[in-house]
């Protein structure tokens, strides 16, 4: 490893660092250092260029005009070739990417990509490689690492693949690692263990670590020093405790706003940076509050007594929900919360019919969904939608918008050319999205544009009832905020009923009027959510909730000890 020339001395230097696409130009002149050691975050909105800050860096931007330095230690980066970069990259500075399903090789074995990448920087044996991974698995938490080594990506779950990608970025003792938002779409406790597992190696390896994230309490409990980008520029720069007390720009302001916690009034709309920053001449939108229904109404969608078990082969299986029982009465939010692979999206599925059970049955309004076949089935999707976690995932990239809600019409042989135009149009008229988007494709779209989209589509065939699974989850906070305030104002205003599903105990509480909590496979605790909130009677509830990142680095760095003491906790309890 080379080091800088004094201790002091910056491991990375990043000055006036502008990124150009031809005219376009969306990094505009940034600069920041960091030292050995030194866990920095940059943190702001989709688009907002810190994602291909970090790409700059590792120089990945392909088509791209770089100007400015980039100095890792005494190398300038912008002036050397891609096979100067290569040898540096996952050596000297090594990223590790939001998604890790996408970035690992599904075809390979887990050990094979990690001693693949050992060898890549270190000229050793392909015995020593092995070692040396099981050594990096052990370092980063996975459990059995030496079984581990065999067993393919799919193998693992999220959180677990995440520390795979991790193990691979530290296999070549880098003195600058990038996590660009490593914890996006995993679960509270999950994403706390990777937060704690990079401030175990930053301290214990002396790595210097850059953290891109949306999220602002991860953000706080991590982070020394904050830099908040927008439209490509760094707009504030403070140290964590500085920025989070007494932020000096509106735009920092506006995102410390639209944090959804434990504290959120969830009688009022989240405000939005649309909303603070209304003196740019952005007109914030007036939401209706949520409407209480809790214990009101009658039942729409009654669960009772589901079971689903998956058989693995080789005589194993796993009990994904096991005597599931709960009724959502017309026009609520229930809230059903868990950690990944508690079941939530197995029940969510088998709700809609989408995935067969072995005991147990759904009504909705009346009619056995599992007992329905053929076009009686089909006629009852009408009524009934879901809205998925991955907009760009949901959405067929080849169709425009109009196209993409246009499609549950035709398939239901629903109207003509003309009244299907005028019902698109109505309807991305009710998601906030004008007839300026009818011909726009998803990928020329932001996240939070395109989950307007998919709720179109959803919405087109006016269902009464809709599944809404992890459905802001990848969503940054303002555009989340966006997000969560539609569908509680279509709620108010269509009288729809939602079933929302979250691993975000703060974001549940502020959609559900009726809140379950499951782990493996069974729900655990029930209750309205503000008798829920307010005494918790189960520990797996109370841990969830010591989890919730708060955006204030003092309160954050305490809850991060006591969410620690009840994990451990629950652990002991498990294995007793």
């Amino acid at each position: 490893m080379t080091n800088a020339a004094s201790p002091d001395a910056p491991v990375l230097e990043v000055t006036d660092l502008t990124v150009s696409y031809g005219e376009a130009q969306p990094v505009k002149g940034i600069s920041f250092q960091l030292r050995r050691g030194e866990k920095i975050g940059i943190v702001g909105e989709s688009g907002s260029g810190k994602s291909l800050t970090a790409l700059s860096i590792m120089r990945l931007t392909d088509g791209a005009q770089l100007g400015g330095s980039i100095r890792l230690g005494d190398t300038e980066l912008t002036g050397l070739s891609q096979r100067q970069m290569e040898k540096l990259r996952g050596g000297r500075v090594a990223m590790v990417y939001q998604d890790p399903m996408s970035s690992l090789n599904p075809v390979m074995t887990i050990g094979a990509q990690l001693i693949e990448a050992i060898r890549l920087h270190s000229p050793v044996s392909k015995r020593a490689a092995h070692a040396r991974g099981i050594e990096l698995l052990t370092e980063v938490g996975v459990p059995f690492p030496e079984q581990r080594m065999s067993q393919y990506p799919h193998e693992f779950s999220g959180g677990m693949r995440q520390r795979v990608m991790i193990a691979m970025a530290m296999s070549g003792n880098p003195e600058v690692l990038i996590a660009d938002e490593p914890t996006t779409a995993l679960d509270v406790t999950t994403q706390a263990r990777i937060i704690d597992l990079l401030d175990k190696l930053a301290e214990e390896h002396g790595t210097a670590v850059i953290l891109i994230t949306h999220d602002l309490g991860v953000a706080a409990g991590f982070c020394e020093q904050i830099h908040v980008m927008r439209h490509g520029r760094i707009i504030e720069s403070a140290p964590a405790p500085e920025l989070y007390a007494n932020p000096q720009h509106d735009y920092s302001r506006s995102l410390l706003g639209a944090v959804v916690d434990l504290t959120v009034d969830v009688n009022r709309p989240i405000p939005t940076s649309a909303d603070i920053l209304a003196a740019e001449g952005v007109a914030p939108r007036q939401l209706a509050a949520q409407a209480e229904v809790a214990g009101r109404g009658e039942v729409l969608v009654s669960v009772r007594n589901l079971k689903k078990t998956f058989h693995l082969g080789g005589g194993e299986s796993v009990t994904a929900i096991n005597d599931v029982s709960f009724d959502i009465r017309r026009g609520e939010t229930f809230g059903l919360v868990g950690e990944s692979g508690s079941g939530k999206s197995t029940v969510s599925r088998a709700v809609l019919a989408l995935q067969d059970v072995d005991s147990g049955t759904v009504t909705i309004g009346g009619r056995d969904v599992h007992a329905l076949r053929g076009k009686e089935l089909r006629t009852a999707r009408r009524d009934m939608q879901m809205v998925f976690q991955d907009p760009f995932s949901a959405l067929n990239r080849r169709q425009t918008v109009a196209q993409i809600v246009a499609s549950p019409l035709e398939a239901h042989g629903i109207g003509s050319p003309q009244e299907r135009r005028e019902k698109v149009a109505e309807t991305l008229e009710l998601v906030g999205l004008g007839q300026g988007f009818n011909d726009r494709l998803p990928g020329t779209m932001s996240g939070g544009q395109c989950q307007r989209v998919a709720i179109a589509r959803s919405l087109v065939l006016d269902p009464e009832f809709m599944v809404l699974d992890e459905s802001v989850s990848a969503l940054d906070v303002s555009i989340q905020a966006q997000v969560l305030n539609l569908l509680r104002d279509l709620q108010a205003r269509l009288g729809l009923t939602y079933l929302f599903i979250s691993h975000d105990l703060a974001v549940i509480r502020y959609m559900s009027s009726t809140v379950a909590v499951m782990r493996r496979g069974t729900i655990v605790e029930q209750a309205s959510r503000d008798e829920l909130f307010a005494n918790p009677q189960h520990a797996y509830t109370r841990s969830l909730m010591a989890a919730i990142p708060v955006a204030d680095p003092t309160v954050e760095r305490e809850r991060r000890k006591e969410a620690a003491r009840l994990a451990a906790a629950l652990q002991t309890e498990a294995a007793a």
